[in-house]
């Protein structure tokens, strides 16, 4: 009898622990994409139909995450009319990574100096724009620049090649609230693909030694991060000129700022305070973006007098 006792405890230990490990999988929040460069399809947006594009008359402005679209923006000491057209980025196709990858050339001056360049998206990449077809709900680039929900980041990787030089590379992201986070990745002294991580300084896994506090639910968003920049630094003691590198993808390790359960009533189906609040950011989000893209397009129509000129 006390045999049966005892395997029926042990069963019911057995069990109770599998409820909670099955329960903290469930809650965990990594890892997951923030941006993969084979999966940036239908992340266009068309600037015309914004406040920018319609003063202006213009009928058209699409533009998408694309990678020939990307940008490499070099340090103000170093953007000669030379290095900045030589620097760019194209997509590149790779064995290892069955598929196209973003290929980067950064042309560095040669000169003794510090220098540093960006890699940067064609736009600002906005947390709240709708999908087609959805209102209201802001899916649009999530997986392809943004996610949800992310509260305390445990750790970044990004899978990216070596060519042995000693230059070094960070990320950059931001989060809903526009407050910019720049952390290290590693330096780019390696042969081949390599995944470089960065490990928060400040993660505490150990529950125990936290601090615990009650995180305020509706009406309050879900935190969200989305991507703002790589950026490559050149030390002035090593060589420069031209610098070629490749990236794969962006993943995130991080805590849930909040476990979303089901709940008896939906309270945003009977306010919309959210969506109101959304509306707004993605309004502004849009519009602050539209200016730039109207001033590139018009940048190009110039470009195309001066080329049509040329030519006659």
């Amino acid at each position: 009898m006390k045999r049966l006792l005892i395997i029926t405890v042990s069963l019911l230990f057995v069990f109770s622990m599998s409820a909670i490990l099955t329960q903290a999988q469930e809650t965990e929040g990594g890892p997951k994409v923030l941006i993969d460069f084979q999966n940036l399809e239908d992340t266009e947006i068309d600037f015309s139909k914004f406040p920018g594009g319609i003063a202006e008359g213009i009928e058209e402005i699409k533009v998408d995450l694309s990678i020939p679209n990307w940008a490499v923006k070099l340090a103000p000491s170093s953007a000669s009319p030379e290095n900045r057209v030589l620097s760019k980025c194209q997509p590149v196709p790779s064995q290892s990574m069955n598929g196209d990858v973003m290929g980067v050339r950064v042309h560095f001056p040669t000169a003794p100096f510090n220098s540093w360049a960006r890699i940067v998206p064609p736009f600002d990449i906005p947390i709240y724009e709708d999908a087609e077809g959805e209102e209201g709900e802001g899916t649009k680039f999530l997986n392809k620049g943004v996610l949800r929900n992310v509260g305390t980041i445990k750790s970044i990787t990004v899978r990216v090649t070596g060519r042995n030089f000693p230059h070094s590379l960070s990320i950059a992201l931001k989060d809903d609230k526009d407050q910019y986070q720049e952390m290290f990745l590693g330096n780019l002294d390696f042969e081949g693909w390599r995944p470089l991580v960065w490990d928060n300084p400040n993660y505490i896994d150990d529950v125990k030694q936290r601090d615990l506090r009650k995180t305020p639910l509706y009406p309050y968003s879900l935190p969200s991060t989305k991507f703002d920049s790589f950026i490559i630094y050149r030390h002035g003691s090593h060589v420069g000129g031209d610098f070629v590198t490749y990236f794969r993808d962006v993943q995130l390790v991080y805590d849930l700022a909040v476990i979303e359960i089901e709940r008896d009533i939906n309270d945003e189906a009977a306010w919309k305070i959210l969506q109101t609040r959304r509306d707004a950011k993605r309004a502004a989000e849009i519009r602050r973006l539209g200016i730039l893209q109207v001033l590139r397009s018009k940048e190009l129509v110039k470009m195309q007098h001066a080329i049509t000129a040329e030519s006659e």
